[in-house]
């Protein structure tokens, strides 16, 4: 069986960079496996999901008590961790992520760890198990 003109430049496009070594190696893997086996080793691995940043997602966990939108959450941490530390607020930020990065140039982890959840402690002591009927 002799392959043809057409079969013979796909294959020469294919393996023109190979060593006869590396072909002989590579007809060796087509005899050995099925081609759904080397079809399925060759196509492209799905990437890997990137995991989060963990004082990002402790921040979501520490401040989802608070009943609003992520970005209200936001600025009530800044605005909370700004007057108690006595400096310039680190500025507007549209969500809990967002925030955690700005506040990273002016604080430690552990800080704006700790100062989420003197925030929610403090909305406790101001709003907490109170009923008000109007």
């Amino acid at each position: 069986m002799k392959l043809g003109s057409p079969d013979k430049e796909i294959l020469k496009a294919a393996l023109k960079p190979s060593s006869r070594g590396e072909l002989k190696a590579l007809f060796g893997l087509v005899r050995r496996y099925d081609d759904k086996t080397l079809l399925a080793a060759l196509a492209a691995s799905k990437p890997k999901k990137r995991q989060g940043d963990p004082l990002i997602r402790e921040l979501e966990r520490t401040l989802r008590p608070i009943m609003g939108p992520s970005a209200e959450k936001a600025e009530l941490l800044i605005a909370f961790m700004a007057k108690t530390h006595r400096r310039k607020r680190a500025g507007d930020a549209r969500g809990i992520a967002e925030a955690a990065r700005r506040l990273r140039l002016q604080y430690s982890d552990a800080q704006i760890r700790a100062g989420a959840q003197a925030l929610l402690a403090n909305l406790k002591a101001l709003y907490g198990e109170q009923e008000t009927v109007v």
